[in-house]
């Protein structure tokens, strides 16, 4: 008696991938990044707004100076999510982290926030580093 053999399956040898196939690539993993990051910022931006329910609940109180600098800061967060895909968007983004992390001072848990999602940030920055092939160091935040 014979066994059984099993059927030949025929597989294609595994070619490189084309120049235009790394750069579409690449393009497609920018794209999916710049979301990424304008994610975050959306996320940031309502990380501000539950703010000033925990600021009212203070001694000192919410004051309209303070309201109204949270508000701002979340539409300019909301407002750097949207230019993500510009190229100095990435470079605004950064530089909006430095006063929603300052938001700690009223809320000091929020230092806490602010630094989880200052790490996102930077993660997100060198995954499209590595995938992308930006400059690194400071130059990786304008590109």
């Amino acid at each position: 008696m014979t066994e059984p053999t099993e059927p030949e399956t025929k597989t294609e040898p595994e070619t490189e991938p084309t120049e235009e196939q790394i750069a579409e690539r690449r393009v497609r993993v920018n794209r999916a990044t710049r979301g990424a990051l304008a994610a975050v910022l959306g996320l940031e931006a309502f990380a501000v707004l539950l703010v000033p329910r925990a600021i009212a609940q203070t001694p000192t109180g919410l004051g309209g100076l303070k309201t109204g600098l949270l508000i701002g800061l979340a539409a300019v967060l909301v407002g750097a999510a949207f230019v993500q895909r510009r190229r100095w968007g990435i470079a605004l983004g950064s530089l909006v982290q430095v006063p929603f992390v300052a938001v700690g001072v009223w809320v000091h848990a929020f230092f806490v926030a602010g630094v989880l999602f200052v790490g996102v940030w930077l993660y997100l920055l060198n995954i499209r580093h590595d995938l992308v092939g930006t400059p690194g160091g400071p130059r990786m935040l304008i590109s």
